[in-house]
């Protein structure tokens, strides 16, 4: 039994005549009529009751007659949706950010998404980053936004820039920075600056270091935190200073203000999409190409860490 051979039982069903049957498939008339008959030989009961030109369906005809369209609908609905997740418009991609607040700076990038592709599920969670790549590996994780520098040299994964961040001082409101228009950068020695980690990311965590010594940092006086929230809570615990994304500014409260630190350059952090060279999910080809049609990536190589 093929799917043929249904599709021919069905309209002969429908129409109740081998001729109609012929015409709606646009075979010959004793094509049908072999069909059927082949069909019967191999299901062992008749499904039509013949009288000279007139037919009509037995019993078992018509229970098989249900059976039949159910099958042919599931095939239908079947074959549907392995397309969609073959061209990747349906599935699921698992993607990764490094804090909320950096999952909040893309959201209107992955509604855009998925209003495009509303049977694709993205399953966002918040992960270190120097947990990122191995979650890749695993297959774990399809996507990771995050600092590309240690995934660029990594053979079997693949980044595309997405946006520069503006870097900002965060600061205590207590703090004496809270009352200057701009922060100079000569006083920055003094002061003990939190910052997100990267202590497992060893390329990462040098040209970050790297970095805040231009800016004006000292390092026994830089403080790593594991997680962007953890950096907002000893803000507030220390009354302290924290060199953040300028979007922050959006998910915290008003004991937390934040400056522009006065120098020449302008401080910025770049994002990228990292996935799996040899990752197969369709979706997330989709993902990647719609998150680069809303790029924030200006193309210029940022006055910062990248």
């Amino acid at each position: 039994m093929d799917l043929r051979s249904l599709e021919y039982f069905i309209q002969t069903a429908n129409s109740l005549s081998f001729t109609q049957a012929a015409k709606a498939c646009f075979v010959s008339q004793s094509a049908i009529s072999l069909a059927i008959a082949k069909l019967e030989e191999e299901l062992g009961f008749q499904l039509f009751v013949r009288n000279n030109r007139v037919i009509g369906l037995t019993r078992a005809g018509e229970d098989f007659y249900r059976w039949s369209l159910q099958i042919l609908r599931s095939y239908d609905n079947i074959t549907k949706e392995c397309r969609n997740i073959d061209s990747g418009y349906s599935g699921e991609v698992n993607i990764a950010f490094t804090s909320y607040f950096d999952g909040q700076y893309f959201l209107p990038e992955l509604k855009a998404f998925k209003e495009a592709y509303p049977q694709v599920q993205l399953n966002i969670m918040i992960l270190p980053a120097n947990f990122m790549r191995d979650k890749l590996k695993t297959r774990d994780l399809d996507v990771a936004v995050c600092w590309p520098r240690d995934f660029q040299n990594d053979d079997e994964l693949e980044v595309y820039d997405l946006c520069n961040m503006h870097l900002i001082l965060a600061v205590n409101a207590l703090h004496p920075f809270a009352s200057m228009e701009q922060v100079p950068a000569e006083l920055l020695f003094a002061e003990t600056c939190y910052m997100l980690s990267a202590s497992r990311q060893q390329e990462t965590h040098s040209e970050l270091l790297k970095f805040l010594r231009k800016v004006g940092f000292i390092e026994n006086k830089i403080r790593f935190c594991s997680h962007a929230e953890d950096v907002i809570i000893q803000l507030e615990i220390d009354k302290a200073i924290a060199l953040v994304p300028d979007h922050f500014r959006h998910f915290t409260n008003e004991r937390i203000v934040y400056k522009d630190i006065d120098i020449k350059r302008i401080l910025s952090a770049r994002l990228s999409f990292c996935c799996l060279k040899d990752n197969q999910n369709s979706a997330l080809e989709l993902l990647r190409r719609s998150l680069k049609k809303h790029s924030k990536f200006n193309g210029e190589q940022p006055n910062g860490l990248d």
